[in-house]
C-alpha cells in the first residue's frame, strides 16, 4: 500500500508542476490552447489528490477479506481481497483490492462455499467458491486470519459485538450478515421499507444501502441529490462519522421539520415535536382519547382526500371569467385560458400556471402590439382618405379631418398604455393569498370543512375546528400540520429547485404520519425512498404508522418490503427479556431474535432511600467501569424523572455526569442521564433504568418506552425501583427472565 501511495504522490506532484508550468505560460493574447491545459492538469490534479486522500484514509486496514473464485468455463482461480475501496493494476487494470460494494463481492456476504453466482450489468456469472477468508487487520498490523464457514462466521461477529459503545455509528462492512446483506443489495430502482427490530443494524443498513446506491450509480447522480431525514440533529451527529467511511459524502442530512421549514419559506412558530408526547407521559392530556384522534386524523391518508377536495375547489376560483382584452381587441378568450390552466400546466403547481399564463399574456401582447396599432392606423387612415375625397364643404372636411386625427392620437396613445398595464389588471381578477391562509381557512371554517369531511361526525368535525381556531389565534402549528402545509406548498406555489433530491433515506421512520410520507414524496416527485423503522419502538403512535402495509400499498406501491428481525446490539438475556415486555402490547409482529451473545440476566433492584438508591447505582457503576465497561446511561421515563437524578447524582455521588438534552452530543467519558424519549436510537454497554417518583404503566406509550430503554444496552442491564410493578414486571409471563444481583 506504500508503494501505491507513494506512486499517487509523484503522480500528484507531475500535475502540480504541470499546472504551475500552464499558469506561467498563459499567453494574453491566444491562451485558449494554455487555458485547455491549465483546466486539464487542474482536473487530474484534483482527482488525484482525492485518490492519494483516499488510499492514505485506508492504507493501514486496506482490505479485510479473501475470497478464491473459480469462474465456469476457465481454468484459472481468481483471488480477490475485498476492502472499502477499490484498487488497480496500473498497467494491468487488473483488480487488487475489490470494493466491497461490487457485484462480485456479493459472494464474500452470500456466497456459500462451492457452487455460487453473482450477477453484474445484468448478466449471471457462474462459478466455484473454494475459501472466504476474513483478516482482522489494526493499525496496518495483522492480528488473525480466518476462513469463513457457518460456525467461524458466528465467532467473528461475536468478536465485533463485543466491542463497547463508541456513541457513534460505525461501519460493518466486514460483518455484514446475510439478512442484513439482502437490504443492501435489494433493487435500488425501487423503493425499500425496512422493518427492524430494535438493535438489527436498521440505520447502519440504510446508511450501507446509500453507500451501495452511491456505488452503483456513480455516474448518473452525485451526492446532492441524496438526502438523509434524521429523528432529530443528536442522530446527525451520532453518524457523522461512519458516513465518510462509508464514501457518502457531501449530501443532504436534515430533519423533517427543519426540511419542511425550508420547503414553506417562512418561519412559523411550531410547537416543540415533543410536546404532546411528554405530555402523554406526564398524564397532562386532557382529553386523551380526541387528542389521539386529532394527531392520528391530521397524519392520515384521509386528512389528505380532504384537502385534495379543497384543492379542486380553490383551482375553480383561479380560472378567469373574462375574455382577455385590449381595447376592442380580443387577444385571448377565457375558455382557452382555463383549459391551459386546467389541463395543458397541470404538471405544474397553480400559482406556477398562473405566473406562466401571465408571461403568455404578456408575450402574447408584445407580439400583437404591432398589428393593433397597423389597425388603429389603418381604421383612421381609411376615414381620413375618405374625407380628403369627398366632396362636402371645405370647412366640414377640414373640421372632420382634424377630429379624426385627434381621435387617431388618442387612439394609439390608449393602446400603448394599455399595452403596459393590460395583463397585471387582467391577472387581479385571480385571487392570490398565502399558504396559511388557505390552510387556515380550510381548517377553521367549519362550514368548508363540513362540506369536504363527510365521513367524520359532527363532534369530531366540532372538535377539530376548535382545536385548530385555538392553535390560529396562538399563531402557532404542531408538527402534525405541517405535513398538510408542505403539501400545500408543493400543490400551490411549488419548491425551491435546491431542496429537491432523488433518493431520500428516512430512519426512525415509525415516527412518521402516512400524510407525512405522502408529502414529501409529492414535493419532491419521487418514490426513490429508503424507509426503516421499528412499530415496537413507536412512541409516537398517537401520530405515526402503525401498519407498514399501508405506506407500501397506498403510498408507495413499488416498494419491496423487508424485515430484520435478527439483533445484533444486546445479548441473548437482555433481548428475551425486552421481548417479554412486548408480548403486553400484543403487536401484530415477530419476536426480535437475538443472536450470538450471551451474558447477565437483566437485573431488578428493589430501592428505598433516594441517598441510597443513588449509593448502590454508583456503586454498580464503579464496579462495571473495573470489568471494562466504557459507557453507562442512567434512563428515567420522564425530564422531571431525570432532572430530579441528576440534582441526586451531584449530592451523592463524585461520579461526573452528563445531564443529556436533545440535540446534544454525548459525553462517553461520563454516566448520560437521558430520559426514556430521548434514548430511542443511542446505545451504550451497560444501562440502568430508574423510577423514581414515575412508573411505567400498562399502555402502549408507557409499554414501548420501556422497551426502547431495555434495548440500548450492549452487554448490562439492571432495573432500579421500589416495586416490580414499576416495570410491569409483575404483568409478565416468564419472570425467570430476571436475574439477582451477584453479591
Amino acid at each position: 500500500m506504500d508503494i501505491v501511495i507513494k506512486a499517487s504522490e509523484s503522480t500528484e506532484e507531475n500535475f502540480r508542476e504541470n499546472l504551475k508550468s500552464s499558469l506561467e505560460g498563459i499567453d494574453l493574447k491566444d491562451s485558449s490552447l494554455s487555458y485547455m491545459s491549465m483546466l486539464t492538469n487542474s482536473n487530474l490534479l484534483r482527482r488525484t489528490e482525492e485518490e492519494v486522500k483516499r488510499l492514505k484514509k485506508f492504507a493501514t486496514k486496506p482490505y479485510f477479506a479473501k475470497i478464491n473464485f473459480l469462474r465456469k468455463e476457465t481454468n484459472q482461480e481468481e483471488i480477490l481481497y475485498i476492502g472499502k475501496i477499490s484498487l488497480f493494476d496500473k498497467e494491468t487494470q487488473m483488480p487488487i483490492i475489490v470494493d466491497w460494494r461490487s457485484p462480485v463481492a456479493n459472494l464474500y456476504y452470500d456466497g456459500r462455499l462451492g457452487e455460487v453466482s453473482y450477477e453484474a450489468e445484468g448478466e449471471e456469472y457462474e462459478g466455484y467458491l473454494s475459501q472466504k477468508r476474513q483478516f482482522i487487520i489494526e493499525n496496518g498490523e495483522l492480528e488473525d486470519i480466518r476462513d469463513i464457514d457457518l460456525t467461524t462466521n458466528d465467532e467473528l461477529l461475536q468478536m465485533s459485538l463485543a466491542n463497547s459503545s463508541s456513541n457513534r455509528l460505525t461501519e460493518i462492512v466486514s460483518t455484514i450478515q446475510e439478512e442484513q446483506n439482502n437490504v443492501i443489495r435489494a433493487d435500488l430502482n425501487k423503493p425499500i421499507i425496512v422493518q427492524g427490530a430494535a438493535g438489527s443494524g436498521k440505520t447502519t443498513i440504510a446508511l450501507h444501502r446509500l453507500s451501495y446506491f452511491i456505488y452503483t450509480y456513480a455516474e448518473h447522480f452525485t451526492p446532492n441529490q441524496l438526502m438523509i431525514l434524521a429523528p432529530n440533529r443528536l442522530f446527525i451527529d451520532y453518524i457523522s462519522e461512519v458516513l465518510p467511511e462509508l464514501g457518502v459524502e457531501n449530501i443532504h442530512q436534515t430533519t423533517f421539520v427543519d426540511y419542511a421549514l425550508k420547503c414553506i419559506g417562512k418561519k412559523i412558530k411550531l410547537k416543540h415535536p415533543d410536546e404532546k408526547l411528554l405530555k402523554f407521559m406526564n398524564r397532562e392530556v386532557q382529553d386523551p382519547e380526541l387528542t389521539r384522534w386529532i394527531s392520528a386524523f391530521k397524519g392520515s391518508l384521509q386528512f389528505r382526500d380532504i384537502i385534495n377536495q379543497y384543492l379542486q375547489d380553490i383551482l375553480q376560483t383561479l380560472l378567469p371569467k373574462e375574455d382577455f382584452y385590449i381595447s376592442k381587441f380580443r387577444l385571448y378568450s377565457a375558455k382557452k385560458l382555463r383549459k391551459l390552466i386546467t389541463y395543458e400546466y397541470e404538471y405544474l403547481p397553480y400559482y406556477q400556471r398562473i405566473e406562466k399564463i401571465k408571461r403568455i399574456l404578456q408575450n402574447h401582447v408584445r407580439t400583437e402590439k404591432k398589428t393593433m396599432i397597423e389597425k388603429i392606423t389603418n381604421f383612421y387612415d381609411e376615414k381620413l382618405e375618405r374625407a380628403l375625397n369627398s366632396k362636402a364643404n371645405p370647412e366640414n372636411r377640414r373640421k372632420y379631418v382634424s377630429m379624426a386625427l385627434d381621435k387617431k392620437d388618442y387612439a394609439l396613445k390608449e393602446i400603448n398604455k394599455e399595452v403596459r398595464t393590460a395583463v397585471n389588471t387582467y391577472m387581479k381578477q385571480i385571487p392570490k393569498y398565502d399558504l396559511f391562509h388557505y390552510y387556515k381557512e380550510l381548517v377553521t371554517n367549519k362550514e368548508l370543512f363540513s362540506k369536504y369531511a363527510l365521513d367524520l361526525t359532527e363532534k369530531q368535525i366540532e372538535f377539530f375546528c376548535n382545536y385548530q381556531l385555538l392553535l390560529s389565534t396562538e399563531k402557532s402549528y404542531e408538527l402534525e400540520d405541517l405535513s398538510a402545509l408542505l403539501y400545500l406548498q408543493g400543490k400551490l406555489f411549488g419548491i425551491d429547485k435546491m431542496l429537491r433530491v432523488k433518493n431520500v433515506v428516512i430512519d426512525e421512520a415509525q415516527d412518521y404520519s402516512y400524510f407525512q410520507l405522502y408529502a414529501l414524496k409529492s414535493v419532491l416527485e419521487t418514490d426513490m425512498f429508503t424507509i426503516v423503522g421499528d412499530l415496537a419502538q413507536g412512541i409516537h403512535s398517537y401520530r405515526g404508522i402503525n401498519d407498514w402495509s399501508i405506506v407500501y400499498k397506498d403510498i408507495f406501491p413499488r416498494a419491496s418490503y423487508k424485515t430484520l428481525q435478527k439483533s445484533y446490539r444486546t445479548t441473548i438475556e437482555i433481548m428475551n427479556a425486552a421481548n417479554e415486555i412486548l408480548k403486553l402490547l400484543q403487536l401484530n409482529l415477530p419476536p426480535v431474535e437475538p443472536v450470538v451473545r450471551h451474558s447477565q440476566k437483566p437485573v431488578f433492584i428493589e430501592t428505598t432511600t433516594e441517598k441510597a438508591t443513588i449509593e448502590k447505582i454508583c456503586s454498580e457503576i464503579e464496579k462495571m467501569y473495573s470489568e471494562g465497561i466504557k459507557t453507562v446511561a442512567v434512563i428515567g421515563k420522564t425530564n422531571n424523572e431525570c432532572k430530579k437524578l441528576a440534582k441526586l447524582f451531584g449530592k451523592y455521588s463524585s461520579l461526573s455526569i452528563q445531564s443529556l438534552q436533545e440535540n446534544e452530543e454525548i459525553n462517553k467519558d461520563e454516566v448520560v442521564i437521558v430520559s426514556s424519549h430521548l434514548s430511542k436510537g443511542l446505545e451504550f454497554d451497560a444501562v440502568i433504568v430508574c423510577t423514581l417518583d414515575e412508573t411505567f404503566e400498562a399502555n402502549e406509550i408507557d409499554i414501548k418506552l420501556l422497551y426502547v430503554s431495555m434495548t440500548r444496552p450492549l452487554h448490562r442491564l439492571m432495573l432500579f425501583g421500589k416495586h416490580k410493578s414499576c416495570f410491569l414486571l409483575d404483568q409478565i409471563q416468564d419472570a425467570s427472565l430476571f436475574g439477582e444481583l451477584d453479591s
